[in-house]
């Protein structure tokens, strides 16, 4: 299970107040799919970065399945974050001057993690084995999107965190995209928190939420 409670987040503006979270609690069980609605201006790289323990201001409590992140150490919250968060970035950030190969292999190569597919499988559930020696500087946005999902699942972690995985693809795509991601958590059972504005893409999850009055509401 993943647990948050009492999240309240703010920061000060010219002596005011401005706050972010206020009172945000959510319980999310092992294996969910989960969406967050979520308005494009507000704070979502912020939520994500508590998620995985970066941003460490203001929270209450927070544990991932029965870890309190509040009762580790920095090299404890390291070693757990590699382990057991993996992520889809909005902006994919892969490496351009490697392969499609390296980008997927590198992460697992350099912190030893077991994985779900060897790097040819995973290839081919995403339909680029043929380009696995093509560099990133050389791909569509839409070969990068799925070099980012493929490095996301390649390896077994328990929780992964999606940001905006749709945001620049029309209907068609989206709609393969997000099948693509429902097969994968299928496949792997991780835990999957993604947030979206998409109320369309947002519908292939187990559970709808939204961020509502700075908090979070079951929609």
């Amino acid at each position: 299970m993943i647990k948050i409670k009492e999240l309240n987040k703010f920061f000060w503006e010219w002596n005011k107040k401005i706050d972010i979270f206020k009172n945000l609690n959510i319980e999310i069980n092992i294996w969910d799919f989960i969406s967050i609605l979520w308005p494009s201006w507000s704070w979502k790289s912020t939520f994500l970065n508590i998620l995985s323990w970066i941003d460490r201001d203001f929270i209450w409590e927070l544990s991932i399945f029965w870890s309190d992140f509040t009762k580790m150490n920095e090299d404890e919250v390291t070693i757990f974050r590699w382990k057991n968060i993996s992520y889809i970035f909005q902006n994919f950030k892969l490496i351009d001057n490697l392969t499609i190969r390296e980008n997927i292999d590198l992460v697992i190569e350099l912190n030893w993690l077991e994985r779900n597919f060897s790097t040819d499988e995973i290839l081919e559930i995403v339909w680029l084995k043929e380009k696995s020696e093509n560099y990133v500087f050389n791909l569509s946005w839409w070969e990068a999107q799925r070099v980012a999902i493929a490095r996301a699942f390649v390896w077994k972690t328990k929780l992964l965190l999606a940001d905006e995985p749709t945001w620049a693809l029309d209907q068609k795509n989206k709609k393969i995209i997000m099948d693509l991601i429902n097969n994968l958590h299928k496949k792997t059972k991780n835990t999957i928190i993604m947030i979206t504005h998409d109320d369309e893409v947002a519908k292939i999850s187990d559970k709808i939420y939204k961020m509502k009055n700075l908090t979070l509401i079951n929609n």
